[in-house]
């Protein structure tokens, strides 16, 4: 009994320093909800940021409905989603709209590639469409994308983009209305020249009413439109973003074969900002084929990556760990399950059948890690010192014991966060 009363007073006393502080630090309102937004006619209080080549006064009467639905869809249920795809498009917009006025296209479907992407160059389809125009193959290559092993340009946000220009400009002078053209680039220009003749009309609306079409080239244009609508007055939406800055970059010539982890080391960024940069490097190198590849480095970086990267070496350490062998494990089972050929376990150990037995213990081989650092010009005191991490270090001790700073120590091994993992090879460098 007396507990209970002990927790009702803590109970109590906790609720009123809530209170108390939530007055003295009121909690910023971030929900939203369509209840304080309450136009009947979306369209009709939005038009103005519309383009009048593509949304006509002849509008159909179900419309307004859709749009309402989709600005909902975004606003509530894909809020999280909508709010990175807003925060991509200050990268993207810029170079989208100045290459899209270039070809005589209206500005705002430069949000196409919102809702074909969310602006992400890396997104793949089901169907294999990639990049932020989420070109097919055979597409892409029609307007002069190259694909291969090593790169494939459907994942450059400039060229991928002229190419989406390109194609939205053929298409508008096929079919003569933008509408049409937005649909055929959904859903292709043979479904659309087949959903004309099967109707005889080429009024986009109109074609909508019918089944032919699928749902999702249906909703292109309602979803866009809400789409346009929220970005161009995202905060009457409930969306407050902070939007990345436009693409700032300047081009350096590189040998063929080079990792981009060896130019953000050179240029002195991370490596994740020189992978967004440069996302048509399908294997994060540059082709070794070629003599030199032109790579995209953060503006005023470019000297320095041309002074610094023939001092850019790197280190590989093999890893490697003990597994002891448990009842219905198989030889197969194992390689698959830790991703190593059935060759490479059977060779590392000596191993000529499948069979093994419970209790055997295998090394697995890990796949070699890689570390970089910049090779001073004079090294008066000899090679670098390697050292193996043990359970209980940290980049603290480990710093103040050989008396170097944790920044070269993360920058020698390319490390992106204080984690150590027992085992682990770091690299130490006596020119520090």
């Amino acid at each position: 009994m007396y507990s209970f009363r002990l927790f009702r007073l803590w109970f109590l006393v906790l609720s009123l320093i809530l209170v108390l502080w939530s007055q003295v630090f009121p909690f910023e309102q971030k929900s939203f909800s369509l209840e304080d937004y309450n136009d009947e006619n979306v369209l009709e209080e939005h038009l103005e940021v519309l383009p009048e080549e593509i949304v006509s006064e002849n509008l159909p009467p179900n419309l307004n409905d859709q749009v309402k639905y989709f600005i909902r869809y975004f606003s509530r249920k894909k809020r999280g989603m909508f709010t990175l795809w807003l925060k991509r498009s200050g990268r993207y917009l810029p170079i989208i709209e100045n290459i899209f006025q270039r070809y005589g296209i209206p500005r705002d479907l430069a949000y196409l590639a919102m809702i074909e992407s969310g602006f992400n160059p890396f997104a793949y389809s089901r169907a294999g469409a990639c990049g932020i125009w989420q070109f097919m193959r055979a597409t892409a290559r029609k307007y002069g994308l190259k694909i291969n092993y090593w790169v494939d340009e459907r994942r450059d946000p400039e060229k991928s983009t002229l190419a989406a220009a390109l194609y939205l400009s053929d298409l508008y002078a096929m079919f003569s209305d933008w509408r049409l053209a937005c649909a055929a680039y959904n859903a292709g220009e043979g479904k659309i020249i087949r959903a004309i003749a099967r109707y005889r009309t080429r009024n986009y609306w109109r074609l909508c009413r019918y089944r032919y079409l699928r749902r999702e080239t249906k909703n292109y244009l309602p979803k866009w439109i809400a789409a346009v609508i929220i970005a161009k007055n995202p905060r009457k939406f409930g969306f407050f973003v902070e939007y990345d800055p436009p693409l700032d970059y300047e081009i350096v010539k590189v040998p063929g074969g080079t990792d981009l982890r060896m130019v953000a080391l050179a240029a002195g960024v991370d490596y994740e900002t020189i992978r967004w940069l440069n996302p048509e490097l399908r294997r994060a190198k540059t082709p070794p084929y070629l003599e030199t590849y032109p790579v995209k480095v953060p503006f005023g970086t470019a000297e320095s990556v041309r002074r610094y990267l023939h001092r850019v070496r790197f280190v590989y350490h093999r890893r490697s760990l003990r597994y002891r062998v448990r009842r219905g494990d198989t030889l197969l089972r194992i390689a698959s399950y830790y991703k190593v050929p059935l060759r490479v376990l059977r060779q590392f150990n000596d191993i000529r059948g499948n069979l093994i037995r419970v209790g055997q213990v295998l090394i697995i081989p890990y796949r070699e890690q890689a570390s970089f650092y910049v090779a001073a010009r004079k090294n008066r005191e000899g090679k670098p010192m390697y050292y193996r991490v043990r359970r209980g270090d940290t980049l603290w001790r480990i710093s103040r014991k050989y008396g170097v700073s944790i920044r070269k120590l993360k920058t020698w091994n390319n490390l992106s966060s204080s984690h150590l993992l027992p085992g682990q090879i770091l690299v130490i460098w006596p020119e520090a």
